[in-house]
């Protein structure tokens, strides 16, 4: 059941007027269970923010979150705005812009790495079969 606050209760269908009256009922129970020293504790705070007694924050208090906020805002610039330390990327080679050269390089650093070659030799058991033709 949502009743909006401030809702008259007379402006409610019978039910949720009874409803009404029966959560007030206990709510009302419930105070009268209350000890009178603890209702004293729960009103000194209320009492001392409705009179606006509240204590200040003090000027140096927001000086040092100013500052906290500064530091921060100077690092993420740092960070965001400093050089990548990667050098630059240089222009391929001339001979490597046709396909052929590409691939031509492709299997030169495939020979480079014998390594590879004493793998797949290791797993040849694990591959699937070469269909003959």
């Amino acid at each position: 059941m949502n009743i909006p606050t401030g809702t008259d209760p007379r402006d409610l269908d019978p039910r949720d007027r009874a409803f009404d009256r029966a959560m007030r009922a206990r709510h009302a129970e419930a105070l009268r269970q209350v000890p009178a020293s603890i209702h004293a504790r729960l009103r000194a705070p209320r009492h001392a923010s409705a009179t606006g007694s509240a204590t200040p924050v003090s000027g140096s208090s927001w000086r040092l979150a100013g500052l906290c906020a500064a530091v921060f805002a100077v690092a993420l610039g740092l960070r965001h705005f400093t050089a990548p330390s990667m050098p630059a990327p240089t222009a391929p080679p001339v001979a490597a812009t046709t396909p052929v050269a590409q691939i031509d390089l492709a299997v030169a650093a495939l020979d480079e790495n014998p390594d590879l070659y004493l793998w797949l030799a290791a797993n040849d058991d694990a591959l699937p079969p070469v269909p003959e033709q």
